[in-house]
C-alpha cells in the first residue's frame, strides 16, 4: 500500500469512526470504497478478529515511530485522533512529493539536455578543435579546476565518513544530529517536535506523570525514538537533573516545552495546551516545507546556467586563441 493510499484509508477510517461506526464495520466499508486494497483490509480485519491490536496489524505499512504512536493512542482510547493526525501528515507528504516532482520536471529535462550536449561536444566538437592546433587550457584555470575537484573529493569522503558514523548511532542521537544541521535541521526539528509533543499531549491527558510516561515508553520497540527518549529522560531524571535541563539537552524537543510544562496546570489543561502547540508546530512545518520548495527551481536553474556558461567557455576559448594565433 502506497503512502497516498494509506493516507486515504486512514482518513476514511477516521470519518467512519467519528460518526460512531465500530472499527470492524469501518474496515468492511473501506473495502467497498477501496476495492484494490481489499486484500490488505481483509488481512487487517482477520488479525483484529484474533485479538491482535490495530497498531501491530498495520506495522508493515507504517514506520516504527508511527506504530508506537498508534499503539499509545489505541491503548488510551484515542485511536481516531491518532489516525487523523497520521492521515494529515501522510497527505501533506504525498502532496509535497507531487509538488516536488512537478518542480523538478523542467529543470531535470534541461540538465539531461545539458549532459547530452556535453557528450556531443566531448565526442565530436572538442577533437575537431584540437586538430586545429595544440590548444591547452590556461595553467591558472587548470590549477583552479584541479583544486575544485580535490575539494569536492575531500568533501565527498568526509560526508561519506560522517554518514556512516551517523548510521551507527542510536535513533535518538540520529534525530538530534539531524536537528542540528544548518538549514534542513529546522525542518527536522519541527517535524519531531510535532510528533513528540502530540504523543506527550495524549499521555498527559490520561493523567500520567512524567515517571509513568517514561515507564510506559519502555514498552515500545527499543529502536524507536520514543523508547530511547523515555529511557534517556528516565536515566537523567534518576541522576537528579532538572526537567528544563533534560528538555534542553535534546535538540528534537522544542524549547517552548519548558514554559508549557512549568505553568502549573492540571493534566487535562496541560494536555489541551500541548495538543494546540503540536498543531502549531505542524503548521510551521507546512509553511517551512513550502518555503523550501520555492527554492528548488531557482537553484536548479542556476546550476543549468553555470553548466551552459562552462560549455560556452570551453567551446569559445580555443576558437578565440586560434584567431589570435592567425592574427
Amino acid at each position: 500500500m502506497s503512502e497516498r493510499q494509506l493516507a486515504q484509508w486512514f482518513s476514511l477510517l477516521v470519518d467512519m469512526l467519528k460518526v460512531g461506526f465500530p472499527l470492524r464495520r469501518a474496515l468492511s466499508f473501506a473495502k467497498v470504497i477501496m476495492p484494490k486494497q481489499a486484500p490488505v483490509i481483509d488481512y487487517v480485519a482477520t488479525n483484529l478478529s484474533q485479538g491482535i491490536s490495530f497498531a501491530t496489524v498495520v506495522r508493515p505499512w507504517v514506520t516504527a515511530d508511527q506504530a508506537v504512536q498508534l499503539q499509545l493512542a489505541e491503548r488510551h482510547g484515542e485511536l481516531t485522533q491518532a489516525l487523523g493526525e497520521l492521515s494529515t501528515y501522510l497527505t501533506l507528504r504525498t502532496k509535497e512529493k507531487q509538488k516536488l516532482r512537478a518542480l523538478l520536471q523542467y529543470p531535470v529535462l534541461l540538465l539531461a539536455l545539458l549532459v547530452g550536449l556535453g557528450v556531443v561536444l566531448r565526442l565530436y566538437v572538442y577533437p575537431e578543435l584540437q586538430s586545429w592546433q595544440a590548444w591547452q587550457l590556461p595553467t591558472g584555470l587548470v590549477m583552479a579546476l584541479q583544486a575544485l575537484l580535490g575539494a569536492l573529493g575531500a568533501l565527498g569522503l568526509l560526508g561519506g565518513w560522517r554518514y556512516l558514523a551517523w548510521r551507527r548511532q542510536p535513533r535518538l542521537n540520529q534525530v538530534n544530529a539531524l536537528c542540528r544541521l544548518p538549514g534542513v535541521g529546522r525542518l527536522v526539528q519541527l517535524y519531531f517536535s510535532y510528533y513528540l509533543v502530540s504523543n506527550l499531549a495524549l499521555l498527559v491527558r490520561q493523567g500520567l506523570s512524567l515517571k509513568e510516561i517514561c515507564a510506559l515508553l519502555q514498552q515500545a520497540e527499543p529502536t524507536t525514538l520514543l523508547y530511547q527518549l523515555g529511557q534517556q529522560l528516565q536515566v537523567q531524571g534518576s541522576s537528579g537533573a532538572a526537567l528544563p535541563a533534560l528538555i534542553q539537552s535534546q535538540s528534537c524537543l522544542p524549547d517552548e516545552l519548558v514554559a508549557l510544562l512549568g505553568r502549573g496546570w492540571t493534566n487535562q489543561q496541560l494536555g489541551q495546551e500541548l495538543a494546540v502547540f503540536a498543531r502549531l508546530q505542524f503548521q510551521r512545518l507546512t509553511h517551512q516545507v513550502e518555503s523550501w520548495l520555492t527554492l528548488v527551481q531557482p537553484v536548479l536553474f542556476l546550476i543549468v546556467a553555470l553548466g551552459i556558461l562552462g560549455m560556452y567557455l570551453s567551446l569559445l576559448l580555443p576558437i578565440y586563441q586560434s584567431i589570435a594565433v592567425v592574427k
